[in-house]
């Protein structure tokens, strides 16, 4: 009895990965925007229930 198994015939070996599919990645010239790119809403000045470090600085004449 052999103690090593035999290597599959080369018509049965799996390929390690599959060729790359352009359809599922995104041109070069069109790049993946990330949520941390959306700039946050300016906070409302004029919302009455503004907390204290919202508020605008106060212009004294």
């Amino acid at each position: 009895m052999a103690t090593t198994p035999e290597p599959p015939p080369p018509d049965r070996i799996e390929p390690v990965a599959p060729p790359e599919q352009p359809s599922i990645a995104p041109p070069p010239e069109e790049p993946v925007r990330q949520p941390d790119e959306i700039e946050p809403p300016a906070p409302d000045f004029d919302d009455p229930g503004r907390s204290p470090d919202e508020a605008p600085p106060e212009i004294h004449p």
